[in-house]
């Protein structure tokens, strides 16, 4: 099981490798891996990484939090509520700086929990720092990042972060942890 897990962190070390050059390199897909792909589809998979939409945010994030006043301490602000009022997606930090209109939030020692309708825990994820949209649900983190879900652990430094689609990427040292592949026989069948 120990080689399994190394196997699977090598991997994830070098699919994040792959991703963050793709970054700079632009990415065209053939006629027939084209067509096979709905506009739906490809809006889903691609739209939540594209780094532009995080510019803003990493910018601000780029600033030393010294220079935005006093933070405020152990905050808990929900990001987004269900129709009923009870919390969708709800943001704790240690310490917090947040815009007048409330919109904008930099905080240290971040914990994002996100809810489902039945109320129950969905996912969760841990920042030494980050920025939080809360009006377009988008994040970034510098630092040690941990997000688990359904059993599943991404763990790594600095992430984009959509929370509306639920989408998370790493951006160095990305290591996954999964259940998912419990039982495969990778001796027989090889791992793709």
């Amino acid at each position: 099981m120990r080689l399994f897990s190394t196997i699977i962190a090598c991997l994830c070390a070098l699919q994040f490798a792959v991703v963050a050059s793709a970054e700079t390199v632009p990415v065209s897909l053939d006629a027939e891996t084209e067509a096979l792909l709905s506009e739906a589809a490809l809006a889903r998979y691609s739209s939540p990484g594209e780094t532009v939409r995080y510019k803003s945010l990493l910018e601000a994030l780029r600033q030393p939090a010294e220079t935005l006043g006093t933070p405020a301490r152990n905050l808990r602000l929900p990001v987004r509520t269900f129709e009923d009022g009870r919390p969708q997606v709800v943001v704790t930090a240690v310490e917090a700086w947040i815009t007048l209109d409330t919109n904008l939030l930099r905080g240290r020692k971040v914990h994002v929990e996100q809810y489902r309708e039945d109320g129950s825990l969905e996912a969760v994820l841990d920042a030494d720092e980050a920025m939080v949209n809360r009006a377009e649900m988008l994040a970034v983190a510098k630092g040690k990042v941990h997000g688990m879900m359904d059993g599943d652990a991404l763990t790594g430094v600095g992430a984009l972060v959509d929370l509306e689609a639920k989408y998370l990427r790493i951006i160095k040292r990305g290591c996954i942890k999964t259940k998912r592949m419990a039982g495969a026989n990778f001796t027989d069948r090889g791992i793709f």
